[in-house]
């Protein structure tokens, strides 16, 4: 990049000014937060990484990556989503390729990529092949960070919005996964035509009068589509649940799902009663904490060989 005059003040003068804009707009929820922000847009406007840029603190900033720097802080000025600004996000220790249109990736849904691999490495086919769905792909997060750490798998990513579906085309040739995962258009789980072992599901559980209340960068950016879930939140996740039977395999299956705070109880009952009703059984229910504690996750197994007593 070629450099021209430096402007003024030491850089971290300007990106400690610009942690306290985005602070005072909203943008940021605290100070650290802001500076975090401050140093990534920095670095996507000089091609510097956060290291580079702190370590560059008490130097001048040089004119063209500060125009470029305000620019991107402008749009986060007035509450795009960071990730959209960056073009990438993180999750379970890959990036992603996010932009309008898909949701962006959750660490609370690493949650829920933890159990599927568990799932997988227990499966009684674990050493062969283990059939998964991951139904409301969006970005492709979920799908294919299981491809990456679950070589035994083949992976089918389903998603009702073609939008999303090309933002997970992007991410799936990023990887170098497609001899491994599939990408399906269509409602929840028709498009599945294969007997399915793991079955995975972030769909949109935020109830209506909740999504109101959600910061504006949510409800402005990201797809409302992959966010609000009906009345109660869960009415997709029963839309799902009752296609179930029709989807799973024969023998051993697991069943899971991310969910809002409160509804596990729900999602679960859901669930156990769809597969007893098609005579599924014995069930195994478990319910898997988040990060910050929160009944994220609900899984249901059947089939799988009964666990050693403890101790």
């Amino acid at each position: 990049m070629t450099r021209d005059a430096p402007a003024a003040e030491p850089l971290r003068v300007i990106l400690r000014h610009a942690a306290e804009r985005l602070v005072a707009a909203h943008a940021a929820e605290d100070l650290d937060e802001g500076c975090l922000e401050a140093d990534l847009l920095y670095g996507a406007a000089s091609g510097f990484d956060r290291a580079r840029v702190i370590a560059a603190g008490a130097l001048p900033a040089y004119a063209e990556a500060l125009a470029t720097f305000e620019a991107l802080l402008a749009r986060r000025l007035a509450h795009e989503p960071l990730a959209y600004i960056l073009g990438t996000r993180e999750f379970y220790g890959m990036t992603f390729e996010v932009g309008p249109g898909c949701l962006i990736p959750r660490p609370e849904t690493e949650t829920l990529v933890e159990a599927a691999l568990a799932a997988i490495a227990e499966h009684p086919r674990a050493r062969r092949l283990v059939r998964v769905a991951d139904i409301g792909t969006g970005s492709g997060a979920i799908a294919l960070a299981i491809a990456q750490h679950a070589p035994s798998t083949q992976v089918y990513g389903v998603d009702v919005s073609g939008e999303a579906l090309r933002w997970a085309a992007r991410n799936m040739r990023r990887f170098g996964l497609a001899e491994r995962v599939v990408l399906l258009t269509g409602d929840l789980a028709d498009p599945l035509t294969e007997p399915i072992d793991v079955l995975c599901a972030n769909l949109p559980y935020v109830p209506t009068d909740d999504y109101e209340d959600l910061p504006e960068e949510i409800r402005a950016a990201e797809p409302q589509i992959a966010v609000e879930g009906g009345p109660t939140g869960i009415e997709i996740i029963a839309r799902l649940a009752d296609q179930l039977p029709a989807h799973l395999a024969a023998d051993a299956t697991a069943v899971i799902f991310e969910l809002g705070a409160g509804q596990a109880g729900f999602v679960e009952d859901l669930v156990t009663r769809a597969l007893s009703a098609a005579g599924r059984g014995p069930l195994d229910v478990r319910v898997h904490r988040d990060l910050r504690g929160i009944r994220r996750v609900v899984e249901v197994r059947t089939g799988y060989p009964t666990a050693p007593p403890a101790g």
